[in-house]
Order: structure tokens, then C-alpha cells, then sequence
């Protein structure tokens, strides 16, 4: 399979992803950056689509992300590396939000005012921020013992020497204050049922590895 070299939809938000790992694993927090680990990436459009195992489809326009493929490869890390097993996570909330936010919901309305819609898709994500960590009760991750959170990642070939602290970082720099704004293209409800979706898809995929 071919990666894209282009990526145009943002998919879920640290702080989503943050939210969900607190549900399935709240006392490890190797789970928890491994949940965040696949956004090092930031806006390195290449980098993305490896870190997401993303493919091109046949109409050359939008992408599928394919956890099955970082299944494959990690098989065995799987059963026992909380790190690997978040990575693993991530991907499967990703693909949940492709097929039932971003590709039904929103890439529908960008037919017109495209660059408008986008700019206030983004900027609801940061609004999102802090509804989600006091509807959650989340609170930014501690300071991570660097020999056992960040052990899980070596060995994960996506994942370069300090992308993991970055991503911690960027996690805490979600819970700062930002300008009050009205959601324009999401709602806090549909992150809520996005949220409650992925536990439960999370759940069946990892009780279903051997």
C-alpha cells in the first residue's frame, strides 16, 4: 500500500484522545502517551499519513487509516506493552472519527466557503480543550518517569528520540486558557457519543488480541 502524501482532515484531538485513555487505562501512563504518541507528527504532512498508517483511496482525494497494519506489525508488543497498546488505540479513535465525524459530517459542508468552514472546524478544536477536561475531570499528565512511561516506545520505529516528551508537552499546553468562543462545526455532544463510540470499539479490538 502506497501512504498519501497529503493530508487534509484533522482527526480527533489530543484531548480526545487524552479523554478516552483515561476511561480504558487511567492508571498507566505509558497507555496514556501512547495515546497521544502518533501525533508527533504535528504538521509534517509525510509524517502524518506513516504515523497514521494512512493510505490514499482510489479517488485520490480522501484517505483510510489502517490499524490493522500496525496490528500486524506490533503483534507481540501488543499483548503486553501498555506504550504499544495506546499507539494501537489512537489509531482505531482515528479511524472511528473518519468514518463517522469527519467524512459523514463535515467533509459534506466544505463544498462551499471551504477555507472558512476548516478555519472554524480547527478553531473549535481548541475551544473543545477545556470542555472536554471538565466534562472528563482530566487534568494535564504528571512528569513522567522517562525510564518506565517512555520505555514502550522504543522499538516503535515511527516514533523518534523526543517526539514522545513533545507530544507531553503539547498535551499540557491543551489545558491553557483560550478565548471564549460559540462551537461552530462540532458540538460538545457529539465528542461526548464520538467519546463513549471508541471506548467501547478500543475495548473489543484489544480484548480480541492473542
Amino acid at each position: 500500500m502506497q501512504l498519501t502524501r497529503k493530508v487534509a482532515e484533522k482527526m480527533g484531538s489530543r484531548m480526545m484522545h487524552y479523554a478516552i485513555a483515561q476511561q480504558l487505562a487511567p492508571e498507566s501512563t505509558a497507555f496514556s502517551i501512547g495515546s497521544l504518541a502518533p501525533d508527533v507528527s504535528g504538521h509534517n504532512f509525510d509524517f502524518k499519513s506513516q504515523t497514521h498508517y494512512m493510505t490514499l483511496n482510489d479517488d485520490g482525494k480522501t484517505r483510510s487509516i489502517h490499524p490493522e497494519m500496525f496490528a500486524e506489525e506490533y503483534q507481540q508488543q501488543l499483548l503486553l506493552n501498555m506504550f504499544v497498546r495506546g499507539y494501537y488505540a489512537h489509531l482505531l479513535e482515528d479511524k472511528v472519527w473518519l468514518d463517522t465525524v469527519f467524512n459523514p459530517v463535515i467533509r459534506p459542508q466544505l463544498g462551499t466557503q471551504r477555507e472558512q468552514k476548516l478555519a472554524a472546524y480547527y478553531a473549535d478544536f481548541h475551544t473543545l480543550n477545556l470542555m472536554i477536561a471538565e466534562r472528563y475531570a482530566l487534568r494535564p499528565l504528571p512528569v513522567p518517569d522517562f525510564t518506565h512511561d517512555f520505555a514502550g516506545a522504543q522499538g516503535v520505529r515511527e516514533i523518534g528520540e523526543g517526539d514522545v516528551p513533545q507530544v507531553v508537552r503539547d498535551l499540557r499546553e491543551d489545558f491553557e486558557p483560550v478565548p471564549k468562543r460559540q462551537l461552530v462545526m462540532l458540538s460538545l455532544d457529539q465528542i461526548e457519543q464520538y467519546i463513549n463510540t471508541c471506548v467501547q470499539v478500543v475495548q473489543d479490538h484489544l480484548s480480541a488480541l492473542k
